[in-house]
């Protein structure tokens, strides 16, 4: 494939960045990931805008956001994909006087990950917590978050797909790289931004799309204990949409699930309503 690294066109395979780059040496960088439908982008500008945000929280400077989409345009057409994902990093770089890292790259969407999510995810509540706030910005998308990938970690050990996250007060928070939304009765529940979730674009999707349908929606801080009385699960990411969790901590849950089938649905007419207008 070829990437796009610090303004030059390359084989990915040929890559190289600096020994000493700081993203590398101590995570000191922030990334954003994509989505590519039919030859257009999904509200890239609002990954673009978060990209922003997260850079000023550890005071990088971002690139002009114009060019980054630019650039993220320009790949898709030297790589020949019209469904993709996109991953756009950047570092603080080795040192001031050379600048930050810039590193975007792309690859066709994964049939076994989207596979796995339409087949539905079988998780666990992992024991390492999200930390606080104050330690780590809710809104910062930030290079190793050794929290998630602990948790994932922990997945892997216990042979299911994924864990969710507890915030360090013990209330349901968020997955290593998606969101959480549950329903019980008439009301669809999902962990408030405050708790250190992040402001995922499909989770505001979501969230307007399900009062739209009818439901009552409720944002908050919510124990795990909550969950046990859930008649559906499910997990919301940019990429797939939806995955419905069929089952936590070793509950299976039931395989009824309008909410999640419903939302599934609609949020994928919406992908494919701003596509076909263009994107971004």
């Amino acid at each position: 494939m070829i990437a796009y690294l610090d303004g030059a066109w390359i084989d990915d395979r040929e890559a190289s960045i600096s020994v000493h780059d700081r993203g590398f040496l101590s995570g000191d960088g922030v990334f954003e990931t994509g989505l590519l439908y039919r030859g257009h982008y999904f509200h890239l500008r609002a990954h673009l805008d978060r990209l922003a945000a997260s850079a000023a929280i550890i005071g990088m400077q971002l690139p002009d956001t114009e060019r980054l989409a630019q650039v993220a345009r320009e790949i898709a057409e030297r790589n020949g994909l019209t469904d993709a994902s996109l991953r756009i990093t950047l570092t603080n770089g080795s040192s001031a006087s050379t600048g930050g890292t810039v590193l975007v790259t792309i690859a066709p969407r994964d049939p076994a990950w989207i596979g796995k999510a339409a087949g539905g995810w079988r998780i666990i509540t992992a024991a390492v917590t999200r930390p606080s706030t104050t330690a780590i910005p809710a809104q910062l998308k930030a290079l190793g978050r050794a929290y998630a990938l602990i948790a994932r970690h922990e997945a892997r050990i216990a042979d299911v797909d994924d864990a969710l996250l507890l915030t360090d007060g013990g209330m349901v928070c968020e997955g290593p790289s998606w969101n959480v939304f549950w329903r019980t009765g008439n009301t669809v529940f999902t962990p408030a931004l405050e708790l250190g979730v992040l402001a995922g674009v499909t989770r505001s999707i979501l969230i307007d799309t399900a009062a739209k349908l009818g439901y009552d929606v409720r944002e908050g801080a919510f124990k795990r204990l909550d969950l046990d009385a859930a008649d559906e699960i499910f997990a919301s990411m940019t990429s797939v949409g939806i995955a419905r969790i069929r089952e936590l901590d070793g509950r299976t849950l039931p395989d009824d699930t309008p909410a999640a089938d419903a939302l599934h649905d609609h949020y994928w007419r919406i992908v494919e309503a701003v596509c076909e207008r263009g994107g971004e």
